[in-house]
């Protein structure tokens, strides 16, 4: 019978209009997204921080630190091993990309949550992320991503 979207009308031939594409589903501050192994929730979001740790342990920013306060639940059912290094990128609104700085994140969060941490089956840690950038810099979005071995999109949520 040929294409569906394609049909005759009293000898004439009409097309079908195509369905609006499906729109894409925002997320924001305090959504749950899933990202992997893991069902992110961003928690907060504060730019302009110089340096992270103490008067005598820290690491000082390039330009200035963005810390990103996420929560990470194993939605799993193993064990799996949580690090934001290389799961969580930071966009601006040039577009420019940001990797999470994992030696900020040692440094400013208690007993380095969030480095490599191995999380249970339906728990959770909260941790603070980092993003060196340039100062004034304003993030507009952080992606966690799918992993490489899934079909699953990237999550993104629109700070």
């Amino acid at each position: 019978l040929g294409d569906p979207a394609l049909h005759a009308v009293d000898g004439e031939l009409e097309v079908a209009a195509a369905p609006a594409p499906a729109k894409p589903k925002t997320f924001g501050i305090g959504d749950k997204v899933r990202g992997g192994d893991f069902e992110f929730t961003v928690n907060s979001v504060k730019c302009g921080i110089s340096q992270v740790g103490s008067s005598y342990f820290n690491h000082k920013a390039q330009g200035t630190f963005c810390r990103v306060g996420v929560t990470a639940k194993n939605v799993t059912k193993s064990a799996k091993l949580f690090h934001a290094d290389g799961t969580i990128t930071a966009q601006d609104a040039s577009g420019r990309e940001y990797d999470v700085d994992g030696e900020a994140a040692i440094y400013g969060n208690d007993d380095a949550k969030g480095f490599l941490d191995e999380i249970n089956p339906g728990n959770s840690v909260k941790a603070n992320v980092y993003f060196d950038v340039p100062k004034g810099t304003k993030l507009k979005t952080i992606t966690f991503d799918a992993g490489l071995f899934t079909l699953a999109e990237d999550a993104v949520v629109t700070l």
